[in-house]
């Protein structure tokens, strides 16, 4: 509290809706803690209150920092991720490992770990309207250098943009130190490596793997319609394998899981979405994503849509902060308490990650089986039209007053898999005409 509140404060952002915040913040840092802890209490209640507010109002778009300095959404970040510098010279730690010069530690590809950021560094965030790469390339690669450093792990590809936001709004020594503790202390399971069962090989990003899984999870939760429509899109089903969903994250879901929604644009609007993360958790990003699809859930289940086309990097919709911050609040609170559980935990959990990589929905599972076994028939479907796939089932236009409309792809038509489906869909129709919820 003290290292905070000797901190000069730099209110360089304008917008209204950063006063409250703001006097929030200022608050926060001015109370003191004695031996005792006498004003520990008072410290968490206005913390807390400080997160609530930031779970519906961010600070508005970022301003470009040409003087590199700690804008006062750097120091809130700070605040938020603990990184006050206790019994520690931030500039010195910072410096030390400036000086030890070029990593020399090899990646997996041979490489130096100084090559392959220089590789890297000059295509980061290119277009951004907040970030100049051009400017900023060798304060990245100092600060991305100096990481490797300090925690003898070699670089790999993401770590770049995920630096980004923190340079946007700090100076360099500021974003070495919080950046070194969201990747070390906040999400150290996304960088772990594993044994990937019946692969016979090693998988990287164990984490970021984990909330893949769980992104699938929340969507089968919140909107299973719209989960079974895209884990049977066409160009999922072209692909060889049988495991749906881990075609959809590999072609999708894992370039948003690996850098926290930064592969979105623009930049100003996700470091926004950043505000949440470092309020609420950084788990939140999962549920960001889930909430992404569902603001484009028209576009998904319209009979003649591209899925490809849709969610691919270039096509990926705009990104609208405040609409995505309202549904990924409004989801985060109607999740059953065990999903919540699992979200906040997979960031640190190493066992938890493990068994999620592992985890696929029942339909799933079923689609597996059947696929295996009817392989032909699978590929006869895959040259269909979506119209004509969905021919033999229930239309909502023709299905009776009060029955249950299903969309059933061509590998959940085994009795079991209808029978399964079909309970599911009528208890929760059941339960919404009785205003209740069924997990």
């Amino acid at each position: 509290e003290k290292a905070m509140s000797d901190q000069k404060l730099a209110w360089k952002e304008d917008g209204s809706q950063e006063e409250e915040v703001k006097r929030r913040f200022e608050s926060l840092v001015h109370i003191g803690v004695d031996e005792k802890g006498k004003g520990r209490d008072r410290l968490k209640n206005e913390l807390l209150a400080l997160r609530r507010v930031l779970s519906f109002q961010s600070l508005g778009p970022p301003a470009t920092n040409q003087n590199g300095d700690t804008t006062f959404r750097g120091q809130l970040w700070k605040l938020l991720l603990g990184v006050l510098y206790y019994d520690m010279d931030p500039a010195e730690d910072y410096l030390k490992e400036v000086r030890k010069g070029k990593s020399k530690l090899k990646c997996r590809n041979g490489n130096t770990a100084y090559s392959a950021i220089r590789d890297d560094s000059f295509r980061t965030m290119k277009g951004s309207k907040v970030f100049d790469i051009t400017i900023e390339e060798p304060k990245l690669i100092r600060v991305l250098n100096a990481y490797v450093n300090k925690s003898s792990k070699p670089y790999s590809q993401g770590l770049n943009t995920i630096l980004v936001p923190f340079l946007v709004c700090m100076n360099e020594m500021d974003a070495f130190h919080c950046f070194h503790h969201l990747l070390e202390e906040v999400t150290p399971t996304y960088w772990m490596a594993y044994e990937r069962n019946g692969y016979g090989s090693r998988g990287y990003y164990l984490g970021a793997r984990a909330a893949c899984r769980l992104a699938d999870k929340i969507l089968v939760e919140v909107d299973p319609e719209l989960h079974e429509n895209l884990m049977d899109s066409e160009v999922v089903r072209k692909l060889p394998g049988n495991n749906q969903a881990e075609i959809f994250h590999q072609l999708y879901t894992f370039r948003h899981m690996h850098v926290f929604t930064l592969c979105a644009r623009p930049l100003e609007e996700v470091i926004q979405l950043w505000d949440l993360y470092l309020a609420l958790g950084i788990h939140m990003h999962v549920v960001a994503y889930v909430a992404q699809l569902m603001l484009i859930r028209h576009k998904l289940l319209h009979e003649d849509a591209e899925i490809n086309k849709l969610l691919s990097q270039d096509s990926w919709p705009e990104l609208n902060s405040r609409a995505v911050i309202s549904l990924t609040t409004y989801l985060m609170a109607h999740l059953p308490e065990n999903i919540v559980e699992e979200l906040e935990n997979h960031t640190t959990d190493r066992e938890l990650c493990l068994k999620l990589v592992q985890w696929q929905p029942e339909e799933q599972q079923i689609f597996q089986n059947s696929r295996s076994r009817n392989h032909s028939r699978a590929n006869v479907f895959g040259s269909r039209s979506r119209r004509a796939r969905s021919a033999d089932t229930l239309e909502p236009s023709r299905a009776p007053a009060g029955s249950v409309s299903l969309m059933v792809s061509p590998g959940l038509r085994t009795p079991r898999a209808r029978s399964v489906i079909r309970n599911r869909a009528e208890r929760r129709s059941s339960a919404v005409r009785q205003g209740c919820s069924v997990s």
